[in-house]
Parts: C-alpha cells; sequence; structure tokens
C-alpha cells in the first residue's frame, strides 16, 4: 500500500497538504465537500497541484508536516518540480517578512527591543511540526509580550497574524489594563487590526502566533475569522481552548476548523509569564 502527501490549491489562493492512503478517493472527498468540517470545505474550488507517493504512513506524515512548515515560494518550487531551488529557499525561508521584499522583521529599537531571530538550537517538535519560521515569528510575538509587560503593566502575552504569502498582517498584545477592555486579548487586538487592514472579517489562509494558549473568546474568534493556523507557545492549564481544557479550535461542530501547533518556545514564554506573577506577588524572578 502506498501513501500520499498531496497539495491543493484552494480558491482563496491558499495551498492545502494532506495525506492519505487513496488520493483518488480523498481528492474526490475534497472536491465534494464531502466533509463539512474538512479545513478545504469553505475554499473550494480546489485543484490538485501537487502529489508523492511513500511507503509507509510514517514517512508520509513526517513529509506533510515539513511540507506545511514551509513558506510559499517553497511551495511553489516544489509544485513546479523545481527541486534544484528547494536547498535555496530552505536557507532563505527561515526569516519572516515585514515587507514585498520580504526582508527580516525588525521591530523596533526604541523599546529597547532586540531582532527577530530564529533560533537554531533547539531540537523541539510541536505537535504540527515546529519550524525555524515558527520560532521566528513566536519570537516577535515574545517581544510584544515583553513590551506590554514593561511598558504598560499587562499580563505578557503576544499576538503576530501572518497572510498566506508569509508576510506580516498584524500584530498586538494584552491590552486589556490599557484599554479597560476585558475582551482586549492580544489575539482580539491582532484579529481587529487585521480585519480592519484587509477590510474583512475573513482572514482564510493566515498563521496566527500567540505566546500563550488562546482562551475560549480568542478560539472562537479565530473560527469565526476562518484563521487557517495557530501556533501557540505555552500551555494554559486553566483556560486554554485549544486542548488543555476545552479544544474548539479543532472542534468537529465547528464549519470551519483551524490546524493546532504547540509548544513552540514554550519555556520562553512560560518562563514571562511565571517572572510577571511571581514580581506581583513580591517573588524573586526565575
Amino acid at each position: 500500500m502506498a501513501f500520499h502527501v498531496y497539495i491543493l490549491h484552494c480558491a482563496d489562493g491558499s495551498y492545502y497538504t494532506g495525506h492519505t492512503d487513496n488520493l483518488e478517493a480523498r481528492f474526490g472527498q475534497h472536491v465534494a465537500g464531502a466533509d463539512p468540517h474538512c479545513h478545504t470545505f469553505s475554499r473550494r474550488p480546489l485543484q490538485l497541484v501537487f502529489s508523492e507517493s511513500f511507503s509507509t504512513r510514517e514517512e508520509a506524515l513526517v513529509a506533510e508536516r515539513r511540507i506545511k512548515g514551509w513558506r510559499r515560494e517553497k511551495k511553489d518550487a516544489l509544485i513546479a518540480r523545481r527541486f534544484d531551488l528547494l536547498p535555496a529557499l530552505a536557507r532563505t525561508s527561515q526569516r519572516p517578512s515585514t515587507s514585498s521584499g520580504r526582508t527580516e522583521a525588525r521591530p523596533s529599537t526604541s523599546s529597547g527591543r532586540t531582532e527577530a531571530r530564529p533560533s537554531t538550537s533547539s531540537g523541539r517538535t510541536g505537535a504540527g511540526g515546529e519550524t525555524e519560521f515558527d520560532e521566528c515569528w513566536m519570537r516577535r510575538a515574545l517581544e510584544l509580550a515583553s513590551h506590554a509587560d514593561v511598558t504598560d503593566g499587562e499580563v505578557p502575552v503576544g499576538a503576530v497574524i501572518v497572510d498566506a504569502e508569509g508576510q506580516l498582517l498584524a500584530e498586538g498584545s494584552n491590552r486589556v489594563i490599557s484599554d479597560a477592555d476585558p475582551s482586549a486579548h492580544a489575539e482580539i487586538v491582532a484579529l481587529r487590526a487585521a480585519g480592519r487592514r484587509l477590510g474583512n472579517y475573513r482572514l482564510p489562509g493566515t498563521t496566527l502566533y500567540v505566546t500563550l494558549e488562546p482562551c475560549a473568546m480568542c478560539a472562537m474568534a479565530m473560527v469565526h475569522a476562518r484563521v487557517a493556523r495557530v501556533v501557540f507557545a505555552a500551555r494554559d492549564p486553566k483556560t486554554g481552548a485549544a486542548g488543555s481544557v476545552f479544544d474548539l479550535l479543532t472542534a468537529p461542530q465547528h464549519n470551519h476548523r483551524i490546524e493546532v501547533s504547540e509548544c513552540v518556545l514554550a519555556e520562553e514564554a512560560g518562563r514571562l509569564l511565571s517572572n510577571y506573577f511571581r514580581r506581583k506577588r513580591g517573588k524573586a524572578a526565575l
């Protein structure tokens, strides 16, 4: 039996990567919208643009997770069978970009924050396949979280939204205290900014990075916004709605489900949060 990794080109311009042991049948299910809970249900019509066979399911899963972490131009090269371009794109695709020139994301130096760079020392793998690309955007979210703590006295949580092309779309950090707004979590702030920028409450094909597992309010806002993927750092065992307490992002009752990757730079995010609350209680930092 062969196992296939495949890429679909969706109506919204995004790519969907999956694996199956029956490519023809699975593609037919995608096209027909047989599963209303599948990510592609609201993104039809679809076109099969790439497939590759593997001898075991484990090999196919590894390949699927690897491809899901690639940036748009690397997937384009794979689809075009330009395998000669993949090594160079592997070296350049680690840095997120904030402009059409795909330059490295640089935070403001006026706040004392340092330049965002991917970590090359971590060997951890999140549930959805952690990549250095994910780490780099998560480091930017951590910078926003730290700035919210130091400058505004907010619980240090930061969020970044990246579009389907890997471009920075919006950022946010906790504003509940500053704005006297119980809904102003980092994710909500970023979602509002992204919606204003696009002039649309739907954000298909986007990835949202956040330093703390989303709560139920934020998780449902992401579902309504049709965010494609969520990457979070630290788990929240008390109110987490991405698997810890609730599992709202992938609940089969919804007509849109979100791909979730977790524990990307979880240790750094957890330490930032712990030190915030330790400081409030007059305890020494960890």
